[in-house]
């Protein structure tokens, strides 16, 4: 066979990036892959391995990860090859070699995702045992064309009414106010589709805005009633790509259905667009009703999701 399956290394994310974007429904930069690569919080478990040909260029690779704050023995696992490799055994090779290491860790579930629009990867998936937990939409918006005139007034009415909107760069981005945020974010996630486990603990959350090339204090935006955070909409910015993309929006449930959750991610489409950003993506469970009729108001266009998979070991 003469193909070599060792550790991934720092040396081999260029090739790496340009392999995942053939496969990942939102594009990732280099800078963004090697954030990931770089970052290791306390407790993470994580191997990635590659397949590399005789002439030394890589053709595939595989990844298990789990978090110290996740349910014991889960792992996100990920198994890519390139297109004009597959067919061939090398994802089933890659494959195999994750579980038996994922095992000998006390591995007992695993979860991964596959685009919505690759029948034959989610195939590949179904073979191995696993099966659809979830599936969620992406969408976005280019903002050269976004034309805000049918929501004048939704944000000053939510004023007048007693709301305040913020940027976490406007409180200062202090310790105080980034636990602050985190609190609204666990509260917000604990309720929203397809959300599971647990929210990560305020080390781990502060950590990574400390290290994330992503992370911009005014693209933290948060919505108050006096001095309660009642809900937030935060986006991340990458530069490889020039795009922004919506992590979470949420609003506390005695908050709901007051269009606040449209009046924050108004915000962020103005933010994206006054930052210079071309698009602004988001995605969403497909059970997340209220959200994808804020995004199809807000004109967000969709493009292909992806399945969340999940496999009892």
């Amino acid at each position: 066979m003469n193909h070599t399956l060792r550790d991934l290394n720092e040396a081999d994310l260029p090739t790496l990036a340009d392999l995942v974007n053939q496969v990942y429904v939102e594009p990732m930069g280099l800078t963004q892959l090697r954030d990931w690569y770089n970052r290791r919080p306390e407790g993470q478990i994580r191997r990635s391995q590659v397949v590399v040909d005789p002439a030394g260029r890589l053709i595939g690779y595989n990844l298990f990860q789990h978090e110290a704050w996740e349910e014991e023995g889960l792992f996100y696992v990920e198994v890519i090859v390139k297109p004009d490799w597959q067919g061939r055994g090398w994802g089933s090779w890659l494959y195999d070699e994750m579980v038996t290491a994922v095992a000998t860790l006390g591995g007992k579930k695993l979860k991964g995702d596959v685009r919505d629009d690759r029948p034959d990867w989610l195939r590949f998936a179904q073979n191995r045992g696993f099966s659809i937990r979830r599936h969620w939409f992406e969408s976005v918006i280019d903002l050269g064309g976004f034309d805000e005139r049918p929501f004048t007034g939704l944000v000053e009415s939510l004023e007048a009414s007693g709301i305040r909107f913020f940027s976490l760069a406007d409180v200062g981005d202090t310790e105080e106010a980034r636990r602050e945020l985190h609190a609204v974010n666990a509260a917000v996630s604990a309720d929203t589709p397809g959300f599971e486990g647990q929210f990560m603990p305020f080390e781990a959350f502060n950590e990574m805005f400390n290290t994330a090339s992503w992370f911009r204090p005014k693209g933290q935006i948060l919505a108050a009633d006096g001095d309660e955070y009642i809900g937030l909409a935060a986006v991340s910015y990458f530069a490889e790509t020039n795009s922004m993309h919506n992590e979470i929006t949420g609003v506390l449930p005695d908050y709901r259905g007051r269009k606040i959750a449209q009046a924050l991610k108004l915000l962020t489409i103005r933010y994206a667009k006054a930052f210079g950003a071309a698009t602004i993506r988001t995605n969403n469970d497909s059970e997340n009703a209220p959200m994808l009729a804020i995004n199809r108001k807000l004109g967000y266009k969709p493009r292909p999701g992806k399945y969340l998979l999940h496999k009892q070991l």
